[in-house]
């Protein structure tokens, strides 16, 4: 047989085979939830936006002393060792993912017995009570930031 007889012989076998469809894929398996090590959380965003405002000191001083308020201090843990605000629960911004849906059960039950949810932060250049307020507004959230934070508590003298 000549080279060409065997091209001759090859080339319209490798033609007929590049017109075969290639093999289907193989079934989905029959589970298709991942088990829960590989699981994503999604962040909710809600349907209609909270509001974040300013709480001057004065009006959170009334509801901190009436009990009437629910507080977050969003600052590092190490830094709330040396004080906060009595009443205040301690909600550092690193741990926002983690402790999200413990906080916003009680920041739930705050708002339906009309108490507002106020952040602070350490004064008024810190941005992480007002990072913490954004991310609570996307989830539909109504919350106030302390005007100047801790310092302006602190400096008031009402943290004695």
């Amino acid at each position: 047989m000549t080279s060409r007889s065997l091209l001759a012989a090859v080339i319209p076998g490798l033609l007929l085979s590049a017109c075969i469809p290639p093999p289907p894929p193989p079934p989905l398996p029959k589970h298709p939830e991942l088990p829960f090590s590989e699981t994503r959380k999604v962040s909710r965003a809600a349907a209609h936006p909270g509001k974040v405002t300013e709480m001057d000191l004065s009006t959170f001083f009334e509801f901190q002393q009436s009990g009437q308020a629910l507080i977050y201090d969003v600052r590092p843990t190490f830094v709330q060792q040396f004080g906060t605000i009595p009443g205040a629960i301690g909600w550092p911004k690193s741990e926002f993912s983690a402790k999200i849906a413990t906080r916003e059960a009680e920041i739930r039950s705050a708002r339906q017995h009309g108490q507002p949810v106020v952040l602070y932060c350490t004064d008024a250049e810190c941005p992480d009570a007002r990072t913490v307020a954004d991310k609570l507004a996307a989830r539909g959230h109504d919350v106030s930031v302390l005007q100047g934070g801790y310092s302006s508590w602190k400096e008031s003298g009402l943290a004695e």
